[in-house]
């Protein structure tokens, strides 16, 4: 019976696709992820199930959409943690670690996620399927807390004391300097914390296989950095947003609250302020061109912090001689508009910026170093992790295994992926259809939609859902999406006629 691989499922939050040296950007530098990428595969069409946290992190965990596993927003519960990966895992024979970012519980409550520490900061056992978690909630600045804040004190630092002195006033980004030393970032305590796990498995593994789950905070606003780190990109060097969206014919009403800062006056926003975003008056800020270019060169150096953080980790393979049966895995949960279409963060959006998100894969003992532009999702993780670690699923999963995509090169049989947002089940929801060449968002009990060519209209600037000319593909690619819909619906056995 072959090895089965280790695992390594890092991810970050809000990353763009074209943060990376790898993925095409020319002014970044992440040694660290183009190796991945060049070692093994970058999908090049590689989306998020949902625009926002928590959904899109339990689709990441159960290979579910969230019309399946019922966490439609951050602030709500999945219907069955049993399904989760760490579960499939454990039960077959890994050991299950998680350090960092889960956000798969609500945080303004009591849930597993918030439970208190004892006094030595002790990592969480039997939580959601992982032998041990060691959790931090939140974001940077406003992240300092569970077991990443008592690894700073065992270090001899209060998480108080660091200050954040922002370049701008009132500014929604948070952009800003950090008072925080490098060395006590989260993403820091991640990487250490990965490597004492890496070192403490070849110890007492006993032949045992692993699965090692790090969840990165950044580079979600707020866009800030610690004072000593120095390896910054100049604004400069940085291209600007496209903000004319005076010029993008077809916006569906909500795309103007956005510009204007005025979501919550809005027919589209429920109980409470709307997900990944608020009353930011995004047009005006990204046309300010001193802050657009600041926080943007902010936000792509968090990028560059967290590869040199990443490159503790790979380092680490390479030296217990760990690299060539270790699936590594680098994604990020969503993306981030950060100025296109003159809107900032995420929320209920079907834009490139926010949907398309970074996916690298490499494992040596498994495939050859390969490029897809197949349409992948992080639904399709889960049961792309399992075939390799032939473990066999009984649960009828939304995603597909991309495994013999990447070893015989077949072609997926799936034509596109599907994204779906539910604000509230009686607010803003869509679904939403991408293929390479086309993306179709389906707006319920609305008369909008959107329309995009992805090969003549990048950009995305020209919605096309309402001209008559397309209604043939909009009905083709409505179709498919209804077929995508029914593959995965759970059906029982039929035993007999009647």
């Amino acid at each position: 019976m072959p090895q089965k691989p280790n695992i390594i499922l890092i991810t970050t939050d809000q990353q763009r696709y074209d943060s990376i040296g790898v993925n095409g950007n020319t002014f970044i530098q992440t040694p660290n992820m183009d190796r991945l990428g060049s070692e093994g595969v970058s999908f090049e069409k590689a989306y998020c199930p949902n625009t926002v946290c928590t959904p899109s992190r339990i689709s990441m965990m159960t290979g579910l959409h969230i019309s399946r596993h019922g966490a439609y927003n951050v602030g709500t519960y999945a219907n069955d943690y049993s399904l989760f990966l760490s579960h499939a895992l454990k039960d077959n024979g890994y050991r299950t670690h998680h350090v960092g970012k889960a956000h798969w519980h609500p945080w303004q409550e009591s849930s597993p996620e918030t439970a208190p520490l004892d006094e030595q900061g002790s990592a969480f056992y039997d939580f959601v399927g992982f032998d041990t978690a060691e959790l931090s909630i939140g974001h940077a600045s406003w992240g300092m807390n569970g077991h990443y804040a008592a690894w700073m004190k065992q270090k001899g630092s209060d998480p108080k004391q660091f200050q954040v002195k922002e370049v701008f006033e009132d500014d929604p980004n948070g952009t800003g300097e950090w008072e925080l030393p490098k060395d006590l970032h989260s993403g820091a305590w991640v990487a250490e914390r990965a490597v004492s796990i890496l070192e403490n498995h070849q110890k007492e593994s006993q032949g045992k296989p692993f699965f090692l789950n790090l969840g990165f905070q950044d580079p979600h606003h707020p866009h800030i950095l610690p004072s000593d780190y120095t390896n910054r990109i100049n604004p400069n060097d940085i291209p600007l947003p496209d903000t004319d969206y005076q010029n993008e014919p077809g916006l569906v009403e909500h795309i103007p609250y956005f510009h204007k800062g005025e979501l919550s006056k809005s027919r589209f926003v429920g109980q409470f302020v709307i997900a990944g975003n608020g009353d930011h008056a995004w047009a005006p800020y990204f046309q300010d061109l001193e802050k657009a270019k600041a926080t943007r060169a902010y936000y792509y150096s968090m990028v560059q912090l967290i590869d040199e953080q990443l490159g503790v980790i790979l380092e680490t393979l390479d030296r217990l001689g760990l690299h060539e049966n270790t699936l590594v895995i680098f994604a990020s949960d969503h993306g981030e508009m950060l100025g296109d279409h003159s809107i900032g963060m995420k929320g209920p959006l079907v834009y490139e910026g926010v949907t398309r998100i970074p996916l690298l894969m490499r494992y040596p003992a498994g495939f050859t170093p390969c490029r897809v532009q197949d349409c992948v999702s992080l639904v399709d993780l889960f049961p792309t992790i399992i075939d390799f670690a032939g473990i066999r699923d009984d649960i009828k999963r939304d995603g597909v295994s991309f495994k013999s995509r990447l070893q015989q090169k077949e072609v997926l049989q799936r034509r596109g992926v599907r994204i779906e947002y539910k604000e509230e089940p009686d607010r803003i929801r869509f679904k939403c259809w991408v293929t390479p060449e086309w993306k179709l968002a389906v707006y319920t009990g609305e008369t909008f939609g959107e329309l995009y060519d992805l090969v003549n209209d990048p950009g995305e600037k020209i919605n096309l859902f309402d001209l008559a000319e397309y209604t043939g593909i909009k009905q083709r690619l409505m179709i498919e999406l209804l077929t995508d819909l029914e593959r995965s619906e759970p059906v029982s056995a039929r035993t007999c006629r009647v």
